[in-house]
């Protein structure tokens, strides 16, 4: 929610024509039921959540008997959809004019945080277009053998050293997925969880996730609030600005410039980045700084998207796990009896084993990563229903409310891998919808059953032991949002070796 001084400086900012012109406008034709909480010159600008957005969402639109809803702040019309049907019908049926991102000021803007370039934040266009087709080379089918080699190799290292030092398990889970896609994208490999490219990657994303909420940043609806001086009260933001921007500048090029100086002496290993700069150098038609631009954006944005949203996963698989003693044992006898404890599984084991698939399946339902997905926007007036929708609407779909449609799931809060058993039963819509879906749901999904897999077949995962009482401490299913990203919060558990046998067998990995 606003601060005060925030809402001061929009008060001063927005002249009373303006509200009335948008007024005017936004009266003409019927938006979507929108909640109370509206005021002239700000609109819903005090009620707009910047923290748990989902469940706010959520609770509107169950209030309002809606599975579409509308908001407006300082005249910008927000629309949330918290149906599939809704979802599916405006930005996949009609993705020519929803395939637009919002131009949120704080990010866009050159003189903010200029973060606009990246592959998930750019308009609708020639230059999404060409960094799409980027990604692609790393994430299409086709590259899945290398990527699949990589998956087993960091995953493997990965037990070995939880193995030996299971305590900080979040940072060596931060460390092995940054490590695949660092690896992938830059052919850099990470040799710990201090690693630099690891750690701003990290940081880079939490900030890149709070700018990226409308309502966090009143500057998105007042532009005027950019020449806001940094010693003004209540323009912190501007100071927070400053240093994210820094951070971005550095995560955007310090690993391809890495690449590059190991390009330049030979000693480069294969990568994306690699494959793409050779191909550049041997097509006399393009213009190599701009394609260079385009790979360097390219490739951070599939650093910083995949890294946290998997992450995240892995996270929540573990707190699962700890809970659920009887699903990790069911788990742990289908893997054995594939590989007879003789080997650690393999991604080419993912159709020999089901109920690990559901596993991956499940905690993604339970807990989307991106609950809120990532905003889209209109290029056109539309209608839908009777109600009017905006060009230049930010739109936003309740992923997490999709997962929780007790007519499409029963019980939903309840973990459940067989639900996924009814074939009416869908995966989660988590990787968006329309032409701006990530492309990269294969890629992830080969990444976290190989996880899940190889953790379940090495591991027995307890809840942490108190060591006064003697009684185990079950860990809270407690989730936090308060950006794009949703994680479970800090919990302890024990990670042990099932086994001398599964010992000799992480070693021999």
């Amino acid at each position: 929610m606003l601060s005060y001084s925030e809402i001061g400086l929009a008060a001063t900012a927005i002249g009373s024509s303006v509200y009335l012109y948008h007024r005017g406008q936004g009266t003409k034709k019927r938006l979507p039921p929108s909640p109370p909480g509206s005021y002239p010159f700000i609109g819903h600008a005090l009620v707009l959540p910047n923290e748990q957005e989902h469940l706010v969402y959520n609770k509107w639109s169950k209030e309002l008997n809606s599975d579409i809803i509308s908001l407006t702040a300082a005249g910008q019309t927000i629309i949330v959809l918290d149906s599939v049907e809704a979802a599916n019908e405006l930005l996949d049926r009609r993705s020519k004019i929803y395939s637009d991102r919002p131009q949120l000021r704080v990010i866009a803007d050159p003189d903010l945080l200029d973060w606009g370039s990246n592959t998930g934040s750019a308009p609708y266009g020639p230059r999404w277009k060409k960094q799409r087709r980027i990604t692609h080379e790393v994430l299409k089918p086709s590259a899945n053998a290398r990527n699949f080699e990589l998956f087993e190799k960091e995953t493997y290292a990965m037990l070995k050293r939880l193995a030996t030092d299971p305590n900080e398990f979040w940072n060596e889970f931060r460390r092995t997925v940054a490590g695949e896609i660092l690896l992938t994208v830059y052919g850099y490999t990470v040799e710990d969880t201090r690693d630099p490219f690891v750690q701003d990657n990290a940081t880079a994303v939490e900030k890149f996730s709070l700018a990226a909420i409308p309502g966090n940043f009143m500057v998105n609806f007042i532009p005027w609030l950019k020449y806001v001086p940094e010693w003004f009260p209540g323009a912190q933001w501007k100071r927070n600005i400053k240093d994210w921007r820094r951070l971005k500048d550095r995560v955007s090029s310090a690993p391809y410039n890495w690449t590059k100086a190991q390009i330049a002496s030979g000693s480069a290993a294969p990568s994306m980045v690699k494959t793409y700069l050779t191909s550049i150098e041997n097509d006399s038609q393009c213009d190599p700084v701009d394609e260079e631009d385009h790979l360097s954006w390219a490739a951070s944005t599939i650093f910083g998207g995949a890294a946290d949203t998997t992450h995240a996963s892995l996270m929540c698989f573990v707190l699962l796990m700890a809970r659920h003693p009887e699903i990790q044992a069911r788990a742990q006898k289908e893997i054995d009896r594939i590989t007879n404890s003789e080997r650690l599984p393999e991604i080419n084991d993912r159709e020999s084993m089901p109920y690990v698939r559901r596993i991956v399946q499940e905690v993604l339902r339970w807990q989307p990563p991106l609950p809120m997905g990532f905003p889209h926007a209109t290029t056109e007036d539309d209608e839908y229903r009777g109600y009017f929708i905006p060009k230049g609407s930010i739109v936003m779909s309740n992923i997490w409310s999709m997962t929780r449609n007790e007519s499409v799931y029963a019980s939903p809060e309840t973990f459940d891998p067989d639900r996924f058993l009814d074939p009416e039963s869908p995966s989660a819509p988590l990787f968006g919808f329309g032409r701006r879906s990530c492309p990269g749901n294969h890629y992830a999904e080969a990444s976290l059953f190989i996880m899940f897999a190889s953790m379940l077949a090495a591991f027995d995962i307890k809840p942490k032991t108190n060591p006064i009482t003697g009684k185990e401490e079950i860990p809270e299913p407690a989730v936090k949002v308060n950006a794009l990203v949703s994680h479970v919060s800090p919990f302890e558990c024990s990670i042990k070796p099932r086994s001398n046998v599964h010992k000799e067998l992480i070693n021999s990995a």
